[in-house]
C-alpha cells in the first residue's frame, strides 16, 4: 500500500495559500507574517512590543510595520530612544558583517556611541526614566543622573557614564526655575552651548568654558 507523501513545511505553506500567493521552494520565506491580519490587529500587536530594542528589531526586519507604528503615533516608535535603539541595532549588524541575523543569546552588544548619547540628551523629550534601559543595552557607555546643591538651589545633572565612572557633563537643570543648560566638550572642559527656559525660550552660546558668550 502506498504511503502518503510527506510534505515539507514550505510545501504545506504553499498549498495553504491561494494560487496567487504560492511560492517556489527556493524562495526566501516571507518576513511579514502579520500582513494577513487586519490592520487593527497588527497595531494591537505592535502596541504590546514594550522594549525599544524589540521595536527597532521589528522595524528593521519588516520596515512596513515600523512605518505603520510610526504613522499611528505609537509612543515607543516615536520616542527619541527608539532612534537610539535603531542606531545600536544597525551598528550591531555592521559589527557582525551581516544585514539580517538578529543578535544571538549571550552575544555581546555593541555600545551606543557618544555622539548618539549626546544627541539623545539634547532632545527635550529625553527622560532619565530611560537611563536604566541605556545601562542595560550599553553598559560600557551610557548616561547617569545626579542631584547637587542645597535646598531650593538643587540642580539635576546628566553625564556620560563609562562603565562605573562618570564622564563629561551634558545637561544641567535647575529644579527651582526649570531652566536647562546644555554642554559640549570633554570632561573638565565642558562649555555651555544652549539654555532652554521653562517657557521654551532658547539661547545659544559660543566660546570656551568660562568665556561663553550669547550669540542668538
Amino acid at each position: 500500500r502506498n504511503r502518503p507523501a510527506v510534505l515539507s513545511t514550505g510545501q504545506q505553506m504553499a498549498r495553504s495559500r491561494p494560487p496567487s500567493r504560492a511560492r517556489n521552494e527556493d524562495e526566501t520565506p516571507p518576513m511579514d507574517w502579520l500582513a494577513e491580519l487586519a490592520p487593527e490587529l497588527q497595531l494591537l500587536i505592535l502596541e504590546a512590543v514594550d522594549d525599544f530594542s524589540d521595536c527597532a528589531a521589528v522595524s528593521l526586519a519588516t520596515p512596513r510595520l515600523g512605518l505603520l507604528a510610526f504613522g499611528h503615533d505609537l509612543a515607543r516608535f516615536k520616542d527619541p530612544l527608539f532612534a537610539v535603539a535603531m542606531q545600536q541595532q544597525l551598528a550591531q549588524r555592521a559589527a557582525r558583517g551581516d544585514g539580517h541575523r538578529t543578535r544571538s543569546k549571550g552575544e555581546q552588544q555593541t555600545p551606543v556611541t557618544e555622539a548618539i548619547l549626546r544627541k539623545y540628551a539634547a532632545d527635550r523629550r529625553a527622560s532619565a526614566d530611560h537611563f536604566p534601559w541605556l545601562a542595560r543595552v550599553s553598559p560600557a557607555l551610557c548616561l547617569s543622573t545626579e542631584l547637587d546643591g542645597p535646598g531650593d538651589n538643587r540642580i539635576d545633572i546628566w553625564r556620560l557614564k563609562r562603565g562605573e565612572e562618570s564622564g563629561a557633563k551634558l545637561w544641567l537643570r535647575s529644579l527651582r526655575s526649570g531652566q536647562v543648560q546644555h554642554y559640549e566638550g570633554e570632561q573638565g572642559a565642558e562649555r555651555k552651548v544652549r539654555t532652554v527656559r521653562a517657557d521654551r525660550y532658547e539661547a545659544y552660546y559660543e566660546g570656551e568654558k568660562g568665556a561663553e558668550r550669547k550669540v542668538r
